[in-house]
């Protein structure tokens, strides 16, 4: 089956509150799968993001998902921790982002209530904000369902199709999900991702991937402190690589940082 974000018409109202603006589902046969059984399961939205320009619509429409599907509990400021997700709403002018706790530090001025000091980082494009909470304050947390394995099967224009590694079922993702890893996309790969009440929310790459170098100069030792040199790899990312490394090899790359992390091997994808 293939699961599609795309509207519909569900009512007038533009309230987000609404029941007229909730997701909802049909089903309909797919004619394409052997299996007459087989259903295409299409999240409808409201008519309001049909008004939107064709190319903004990707953005309007995961920003409407995440106001809907952000309906977790809360903790107190005291007890957040490395690694929980934050939705945006608690973060100054941040609206619609989701943020990762990178860390936590419990302040005590000699003056004023005590705080919490929070370094966050954006899932969707690696911005890294400090953030204050009160310790008497309780904050909103994001609970995702386990994350499955999605093979990454094509990118077409401004959508991803992944398939689900056991069951099959086809999602089509907008590439801007994918915030800043959106660049180390590559068909095969293979996607973790994270939903909640349906809707994939959150998006891990594998920390390593192989691409080939198609341009880079002749390695030499010109400085003593020159021990790298430029490359670009086959999907225009440029980054700095040994001087060993020369035009057609194939290396590994951190996909958190887009740093070099080493040859690749044979079957090291």
């Amino acid at each position: 089956k293939k699961t599609t974000w795309r509207g519909g018409p569900q009512g007038t109202k533009s309230d987000l509150g609404s029941a007229a603006c909730q997701p909802s589902f049909s089903q309909e046969p797919d004619s394409k799968s052997p299996n007459p059984r087989t259903k295409q399961h299409a999240i409808q939205m409201p008519p309001s993001l049909l008004c939107q320009p064709p190319q903004h619509r990707p953005a309007v429409l995961r920003s409407t998902l995440l106001r809907l599907a952000l309906r977790c509990g809360r903790v107190p400021a005291n007890n957040l921790g490395k690694g929980m997700l934050v939705p945006g709403s608690e973060v100054s002018r941040q609206a619609d982002r989701i943020f990762r706790v990178l860390s936590v530090g419990h302040v005590k001025p000699g003056k004023g209530g005590a705080f919490v000091q929070a370094k966050l980082k954006c899932v969707l494009d690696g911005t890294i904000v400090p953030h204050k909470f009160r310790s008497a304050e309780t904050v909103e947390t994001v609970d995702l369902d386990p994350a499955e394995d999605y093979s990454l099967l094509y990118t077409d224009g401004g959508l991803v199709h992944l398939m689900h590694g056991e069951t099959f079922e086809q999602i089509e993702v907008p590439r801007e999900a994918f915030g800043e890893l959106a660049v180390w996309l590559r068909d095969g790969m293979s996607v973790r991702v994270a939903s909640r009440q349906g809707v994939p929310l959150l998006f891990t790459l594998p920390p390593r991937a192989a691409y080939e170098v198609v341009e880079t100069r002749l390695g030499s030792r010109e400085g003593k402190t020159d021990a790298s040199k430029p490359a670009v790899l086959s999907n225009g990312e440029a980054l700095r690589v040994p001087h060993f490394v020369t035009v057609g090899d194939r290396i590994l790359v951190n996909t958190e940082d887009g740093t070099y992390y080493g040859k690749a091997g044979p079957d090291e994808g």
